[in-house]
């Protein structure tokens, strides 16, 4: 009898025991298998935008380097990246099928202020954490939602840095202004209103132009003519770059600030240094020649998994989300990984200083409180090179 006993006892809490695992396994969310993590993305791989995958290289590069060290909690990140070539109908599309055929855990360092406003909406209603996202466009960062961690200030505060930039720095009262025609350049033109009367500056040129355009000599010909004492540049790199090089052909020697997403060398190498030498930019984060050992391992790794890159400011976006991304995972350790742990996790983050970003701390709430940089710096291109630059607000 005593042996049925304690066969029956054994067998009950096998049977506990297995009950116990499945419960502990259902409870990992969407995405979360015994081995692996699955995290997508949307990135301009192609098209116009191209230049912008860098970001998605920096993610990628972090998430390879996790996984041949081991990976997170005994599990690998499946980073699964796809182009949607900077066309929000495309990423309309390529979200839906992360979230409801591919079963993504989260969506991490995507890329895009119009491709994210396309789809804010939809992925924060399926719970799916979007973190880091390469947007300073307004909707994209006070998102009334705690699925929402934003990587980096507003373009609406960075129009009104601009601002301040071009009065203190450059004794500016005349200002003219070249922006992307889409959210990211819109926003920039609602910051940099708000401040105008401020600072005592007028805005006498606002010249747009569309995202595909190739030609900007006619924006550049009538900012001239209106006679600005500096300008203020709200553009990608290739733009800029248009810019810089129609500005040289017409000897005109303008002081300029260029928003933080332009700030690369593509600029440099399309238009050529000298036609560079003296612009500003804005930046929020050090430089790859920072001595920083956070700095320096992201430019080792990057060198391993993608030798034909140069290291530039993109490529650190990527590795700024996923590295946040990785550190909450690791803190959660290796059960009842839900989205909503996810979040929790992520906003205990306080004063962390593990990443290419000095310092990062995240707040409870909804976007406005999730930015994972909160700060931005300055930099010069004198010499073939971007050098730090300190505003007089900032000594």
């Amino acid at each position: 009898m005593k042996h049925l006993m304690k066969l029956v006892l054994t067998l009950a809490g096998s049977t506990v025991l297995a009950l116990s695992s499945v419960g502990v396994w259902a409870q990992n969310g969407p995405g979360i298998t015994d081995k692996e993590i699955l995290v997508c993305s949307y990135q301009p791989m192609t098209g116009k935008i191209s230049s912008y995958f860098r970001m998605g290289k920096g993610a990628d590069a972090w998430f390879k380097y996790v996984n041949d060290s081991g990976g997170i909690n005994g599990r690998k990140v499946k980073y699964k990246m796809v182009d949607d070539k900077y066309e929000p109908a495309r990423t309309k599309s390529v979200v839906k099928r992360f979230v409801e055929r591919d079963k993504c855990f989260a969506i991490v360092a995507p890329l895009g202020s119009a491709p994210t406003a396309a789809v804010i909406d939809y992925i924060t209603s399926k719970n799916v954490p979007l973190i880091g996202a390469g947007t300073g466009a307004e909707k994209n960062l006070t998102y009334p939602s705690k699925y929402v961690f934003p990587l980096y200030p507003s373009y609406f505060m960075e129009g009104q840095e601009l601002v301040r930039f071009a009065n203190k720095v450059f004794g500016a009262k005349k200002i003219a202004l070249l922006y992307q025609n889409d959210p990211s350049g819109k926003t920039h033109i609602k910051g940099i209103e708000s401040v105008l009367d401020k600072y005592g500056v007028k805005l006498v040129a606002k010249e747009g132009y569309e995202q595909k355009e190739i030609d900007v000599s006619s924006q550049v010909i009538a900012m001239k003519n209106a006679k600005p004492d500096a300008v203020l540049c709200s553009c990608a790199p290739e733009p800029a770059a248009r810019f810089y090089t129609e500005r040289k052909k017409l000897g005109w020697d303008v002081p300029v600030i260029n928003v933080f997403f332009g700030k690369s060398p593509k600029v440099a190498e399309l238009a050529g240094s000298d036609a560079v030498e003296g612009v500003y930019f804005t930046t929020i984060f050090r430089g790859f020649d920072s001595p920083a050992p956070q700095i320096q391992q992201a430019k080792e790794i990057l060198k391993k998994y993608y030798p034909q890159e140069t290291p530039d400011a993109i490529h650190l976006w990527g590795f700024t989300g996923a590295q946040v991304f990785t550190e909450a995972m690791k803190r959660m350790g290796r059960d009842n990984l839900t989205r909503e742990r996810l979040v929790e996790t992520l906003e205990g983050i306080d004063g962390w200083k593990g990443s290419v970003v000095p310092e990062i701390t995240i707040g409870e709430g909804n976007a406005p409180e999730h930015f994972l940089v909160k700060d931005m710096s300055y930099v010069v291109y004198k010499g073939g090179k971007f050098q730090d630059y300190t505003p007089p607000w900032q000594k």
